[in-house]
């Protein structure tokens, strides 16, 4: 039985996002953190004083609430953009591969690709500056508040990056103006968050080991508000996909 996950998909599409240049990017991105938490630890005055509220502010603020967003929206959009742009998709699409498995395995792959990058930024800089107040439940709570977040955020991307062109633009634009501006300043956008849905999910799995001075939404919002996004996004590409005609780009 044929499964959802095309394996010549996604290699072919881990190649494409990884590719050297990018690769580099990503390595540089995903060590930032932990240079930030180098320069904390060599200037700070009292460090186990003050690296617990340091180190949860690092990874609310830079690694999900900004890293996260910008790798996604980079892997997201990439993984069809490139070949729509190039016009090397309709190569893809003669195969006889199930278009809707086209989706599932690209979106995947965009997914792990940020998950990727996410984990060394989460927990480098906790193994430098952990003590008593920082367990491994804090390391374990960000990294599922990442994966959630970048389950969402690739689901959505990858749908933008295969109906319109400049993806990355309007996906850049949607992260600082949505994300990164409103989110914080109007209440009622906070539901429609994804970086909320993932520092939701965060406290959720850390409780009082990763204290939150400002409020998130609720997790039954979680479920709800992810769900829809998530299954949305993902349908709408399929279903984008579907009625790509072939003969009209040859």
């Amino acid at each position: 039985m044929t499964g959802p996950i095309e394996p010549t998909v996604v290699w072919l599409t881990w190649r494409q996002l990884f590719a050297r240049r990018r690769l580099l990017l990503a390595a540089a991105f995903s060590l930032a953190p932990l240079l930030i938490a180098i320069v904390f630890r060599v200037t700070a005055a009292d460090v186990d004083a003050s690296s617990g509220a340091f180190l949860l502010t690092l990874l609310r603020e830079v690694v999900i609430g900004t890293e996260l967003p910008i790798a996604a929206v980079v892997f997201g959009t990439t993984a069809f953009g490139g070949e729509i742009d190039d016009g090397t998709l309709v190569y893809l699409l003669v195969k006889p591969i199930a278009r809707w498995r086209v989706v599932v395995s690209k979106y995947l792959v965009a997914v792990a690709c940020t998950f990727a990058v996410m984990i060394p930024a989460v927990v480098l800089p906790w193994l430098l500056v952990r003590n008593a107040e920082l367990p491994a439940a804090v390391p374990l709570a960000f990294g599922a508040g990442a994966l959630g977040g970048a389950l969402i955020y690739c689901a959505l991307f990858v749908m933008l990056g295969l109906t319109i062109r400049r993806a990355l633009v309007v996906g850049l634009m949607y992260v600082i103006g949505v994300e990164i501006v409103l989110a914080r300043e109007v209440a009622g956008i906070r539901s429609l968050s994804i970086r909320e849905l993932a520092l939701s999910i965060t406290s959720w799995i850390g409780g009082p080991s990763v204290p939150f001075s400002g409020s998130v939404v609720t997790l039954a919002t979680v479920w709800v508000m992810g769900t829809l996004i998530l299954l949305g996004s993902v349908a709408y590409s399929m279903r984008r996909l579907t009625r790509y005609e072939v003969a009209e780009r040859l």
